[in-house]
């Protein structure tokens, strides 16, 4: 995967749209109901929350610090009686405002707790429902597409991107809604409690804005540069791994560590770069907060000291409490919605590459009335087929190719000569740009892709095994395929000696991509697993170019099997693996230059002819 690919893909900036927002809501509208519960829980929690910082006032202003008992406590003559009372009053008046400064704390928590659990399961299950949507999607599209797209991309769209977009339409919604209630809600009750108060506190805000604007446009900019620098670390990470064989072979380690390091630095740099905005951003609102409170001290202040000169003793100590927290609630909220800005500004990204992959059109896709065949005869035919995986450059040029049902056909020619897209076609993974591919009769584009393939058995020449057990590669799940069809298939095409003999046998892990087993034995399960799945057309693909002598033997008595009773292509190099077959084709250039037997190949001393003495001309076998 190239570096300029992850430039492109990763570090990609894209403004607020509102009609990504709105297909993105589209996968919160199923739980409209439970995300409307969230907004009446928070906006509960921000009212209860806050009016404890009221009740705190009122307990400080009227009853630890009572008018009338200070003053009475002033007066020399007062009854003691009277002044009792009032003590205990308070008393009684101060437990019971804590007991509901108490209980709103209590409450707050039981409610804040029930809004995340919601807000939580409506985001795993919106995640779920998106990764899924991609997932079939992929399964769906062509190979061309999958050709076009690297892995890593398509991985990033169900991991990073979901969860990317996720943290925005439901978490960040729901945040962003949380924080804008609890300022509309504390500005609220610092204007109704004293809107002199209220205007001091909110004097600074006006700064705390044009802050966070500088900052976004500088951090902006830092985290495309960061997104640049990790993406092309990436990509030079992936290069090199991938090609480590290449790196060791021609002792380009001291280059590659070279060039590595200097991408890690840039990478270093720019995230410091990233922490500087970030160290004085937080400090300049934390000062900015600090001075609201600083100017709330020195209004009451001012009061206090004019109320004591006057000869007034008693003054709204709980009042000043009050919006000391008011104010600190207040530029919290105000501080976080600055940073979600940046988050939904990456969100917004993510989405676009969400949806440019969903809108993608299947390129292969089954007409309305798809025919589904419950069974094959095998009958195979390519009438004037042209195709190229660039239209401009045709691999196959009008192929004509008739294979009668239970046909045993071998395909054979130089590399490029266009074999391999033979499997492509037929098992329509790719279409055809002239011409038409029928099996019985039909073109493969009126069946349905999916029971088409089903009848299609492919054994390629580096196979795929899944992690998991020997059975489960044989059998993948399917239905039909049970432990007894597993060990009989198995045995069939001479893979049961290996199998039995392995920790485990049948249960044994064959590791990624069956790195536990040699190339022999994932050719003997790739056959079983052909087998097991029972198809009527059967395509082997350089099925023994890879194996020992000993292995190949065993690998074509298994072909030989596996070919009974079915319509066989095998696509081979060694022409001793094919000179049994009913026909061999000649292909050359992606056209078919000759048809014929072995024999008649042989006597033609055409193409077919040249191939043989160049792979046996050291054994003197050419005639």
């Amino acid at each position: 995967m190239s570096a300029t690919f992850h430039l492109e893909d990763e570090a990609h900036e894209r403004a607020y749209d509102a009609r990504l927002m709105r297909r993105l809501m589209g996968y919160v509208r199923p739980y409209a109901a439970w995300f409307a519960v969230a907004v009446v829980l928070l906006f509960a929690a921000s009212v209860i929350g806050n009016l404890a910082p009221l009740v705190m006032m009122k307990a400080i202003d009227t009853h630890v610090n009572n008018p009338e008992r200070v003053q009475l406590e002033h007066v020399a003559d007062a009854p003691p009686a009277h002044v009792d009372e009032l003590k205990r009053a308070d008393r009684r008046g101060l437990f019971y405002l804590m007991l509901i400064i108490s209980a709103l704390m209590i409450a707050e928590s039981v409610l804040r707790y029930a809004q995340m659990v919601i807000v939580a399961w409506i985001g795993q299950k919106t995640m779920y429902e998106m990764r899924m949507r991609i997932f079939t999607h992929l399964q769906n599209m062509s190979l061309r597409f999958i050709d076009k797209n690297p892995l890593g991309r398509l991985m990033t769209r169900v991991t990073n991107d979901v969860e990317k977009v996720q943290a925005t339409i439901v978490a960040g919604v729901e945040q962003t809604i949380s924080d804008l209630f609890t300022i509309v809600v504390v500005i609220g009750f610092m204007v109704w409690t004293n809107w002199h108060i209220a205007a001091i506190v909110l004097s600074t805000i006006p700064f705390v804005f044009v802050t966070g604007l500088v900052f976004r446009t500088y951090t902006r900019r830092s985290y495309l540069e960061v997104r640049r620098k990790v993406a092309r670390l990436n990509a030079y990470m992936q290069e090199m791994v991938g090609g480590m064989r290449v790196v060791q072979v021609f002792r380009q380690e001291p280059r590659c560590y070279g060039q590595f390091r200097e991408i890690n630095a840039g990478h270093r740099d720019e995230w410091f770069r990233q922490i500087r905005n970030f160290a004085v951003y937080y400090p300049v609102i934390d000062f900015l907060g600090t001075l609201a409170l600083a100017l709330i001290i020195l209004y009451h202040g001012w009061e206090v000291i004019g109320l004591q000169a006057s000869g007034e003793d008693v003054v709204q100590v709980g009042m000043f409490f009050a919006y000391l927290q008011w104010a600190e609630r207040l530029y919290g909220p105000i501080r976080a919605l600055t940073d979600r800005y940046n988050v939904l500004l990456e969100a917004m990204a993510s989405s676009e590459r969400i949806f440019t992959l969903l809108d993608t059109p299947e390129d292969i896709a089954n007409k309305p009335d798809a025919i589904k065949p419950q069974s094959l005869r095998g009958s195979v035919e390519f009438r004037d087929v042209w195709f190229g995986y660039d239209a401009e450059r045709p691999v196959l040029k009008g192929i004509d190719l008739a294979i009668a049902p239970g046909e045993r056909i071998a395909i054979v020619g130089h590399t490029g000569a266009g074999k391999t897209t033979f499997i492509n076609l037929l098992g329509r993974f790719y279409d055809i740009q002239r011409g038409g591919i029928f099996v019985d009769g039909i073109d493969v584009r009126d069946y349905d892709k999916t029971e088409l393939r089903k009848r299609i058995g492919i054994v390629l020449q580096d196979v795929f095994l899944f992690s998991g057990t020997i059975r489960d590669n044989i059998g993948l799940n399917s239905r039909g395929v049970g432990e007894d069809t597993v060990r009989a298939c198995a045995a069939h095409v001479n893979a049961a000696s290996f199998i039995e003999a392995l920790p485990g046998q049948y249960d044994f892990h064959v590791g990624e991509r069956g790195c536990n087993l040699s190339t022999g034995q994932r050719q003997l399960l790739a056959f079983a697993r052909a087998l097991a799945h029972d198809p009527r057309v059967l395509v082997l693909d350089e099925a023994t170019s890879s194996v020992d002598t000993g292995t190949e033997a065993l690998i074509q008595d298994a072909i030989v099997k596996l070919m009974e009773g079915r319509t066989s292509i095998v696509i081979a190099h060694r022409l001793s693996t094919v000179q049994h077959a009913d026909r061999i084709v000649v292909m050359h250039h992606g056209e078919v230059r000759e048809v014929g037997t072995h024999q008649e190949l042989l006597a033609h001393r055409g193409l077919y002819y040249t191939l043989y003495r160049l792979q046996y001309k050291d054994q003197g076998e050419a005639t």
